[in-house]
């Protein structure tokens, strides 16, 4: 038995010396040594999102209406991130992109002029590519360009209004109007101000707006009275968790911020049908739709609302990380050529409701997956 159990010894032995000093036994004897394997390259840090949302009036970011009543969006995306580094002047950086949608039906106003739709109930489809990088741990600077393409928009002699999107309707005036998507940037930097320690973060940011000039001249992503050019979004989205309540699935934002930029750009009477922009008329008689209101100032639309959002932790994570959000949020339309252009997107130049055009509160409500 004893000899047995010596001999386990000496096998155990051999073992252990020839793991963990086998290479240097090897180079003892002259033996090859076999190079260590390469290191594994880092798997790729791609994440995505699926949102759906309810909304009760369909408004853009500068202020423009453009549906009164229930709309939904679907939008979908993906993140790249390209590299990390916590401890360097550059922390991160991201690439993605994504598509949305919304939809409604009974268009109104400027939008129903061809009902039913040229394309059903799909409003429009959205576009967009994007990039951002983190450094000093704190700040983020973005950038995403937009795409939007609809087939729903009035193109004809005497109620036509910058016809830049696709003439899939019937009567576009073809000799008149140019073809064109709308294509506008959004330059953004961003301060996550976490580091205060405080429970309340305000992670306030700064976004430069531009337009591009597509081939008929002009673009309207903005709003009908918006002239080719730029303006900012200054805002902050204050943030709360409830985790020292006990609720650490439940998060308060408050999404603020009021548009900025020269008095030019809600100029209200230099785009209107009749005027020749690129080149092009725009059809229709001057005056006969838009605007004949000239911008009142530099401030273009003030909005403010509160978002909460709920994590659906009793989905097993290996589903995605499921959250509902529900709220409102509150534009007050401050620019007169902005509340005009409100007057022809949602009545088509007649009589509307103090509601419809310039104090609008929307609801909304939503689900969504990140993976």
């Amino acid at each position: 038995m004893t000899r047995i159990r010596s001999s386990i010894a000496l096998v155990v032995s051999c073992v252990w010396a020839l793991g963990l000093g086998g290479a240097a036994f090897a180079a003892d004897m002259g033996l090859p040594v076999k190079a260590p394997p390469p290191p594994a390259p880092p798997p790729l840090d791609i994440h995505g999102y699926v949102e759906w949302d309810w909304e009760s009036f369909l408004i853009n970011p500068q202020g423009q209406a453009l549906i009164d009543h229930s709309s939904a969006t679907v939008v979908a995306g993906l993140d790249w991130t390209l590299y990390k580094n916590k401890g360097g002047f550059i922390n991160r950086i991201t690439t993605g992109g994504g598509i949305a949608s919304d939809w409604s039906d009974n268009f109104p106003g400027y939008w129903g002029t061809f009902e039913p739709s040229a394309n059903g109930d799909l409003f429009d489809v959205v576009m967009f590519i994007s990039a951002s990088v983190t450094f000093g741990q704190y700040w983020t600077l973005s950038d995403t360009f937009y795409n939007v393409y609809s087939g729903d928009v009035a193109c004809n002699p005497g109620t036509n209004l910058h016809c830049d999107f696709r003439p899939n309707n019937p009567g576009f005036d073809t000799a008149n109007v140019g073809f064109g998507f709308l294509n506008f940037n959004e330059l953004k930097l961003t301060l996550n101000d976490s580091f205060t320690g405080w429970p309340i973060t305000f992670n306030p940011y700064v976004t430069w707006y531009y337009e591009f000039q597509g081939d008929n001249g002009i673009q309207m992503p903005a709003c009908f009275s918006c002239v080719v050019g730029s303006d900012f979004i200054i805002g902050m989205t204050p943030t709360i968790n409830f985790k020292m309540w006990g609720a650490p699935w439940l998060t308060a934002k408050v999404p603020t911020y009021v548009t900025v930029g020269p008095s030019s750009f809600w100029n209200g009477t230099s785009q209107e049908p009749g005027a020749t922009i690129g080149g092009k008329t725009q059809g229709g008689p001057a005056g006969s739709i838009c605007c004949g209101v000239a911008s009142s100032g530099s401030l273009g639309v003030f909005t403010t609302g509160l978002t909460l959002v709920a994590g659906l932790t009793w989905i097993p994570s290996n589903y995605g990380q499921w959250y509902a959000k529900a709220g409102f949020q509150w534009y007050d339309v401050i620019n007169a050529a902005l509340v005009q252009s409100n007057v022809i997107s949602i009545c088509n130049g007649g009589p509307c409701a103090n509601w419809q055009t310039k104090d609008i509160i929307v609801g909304f409500a939503g689900i969504g997956v990140g993976f």
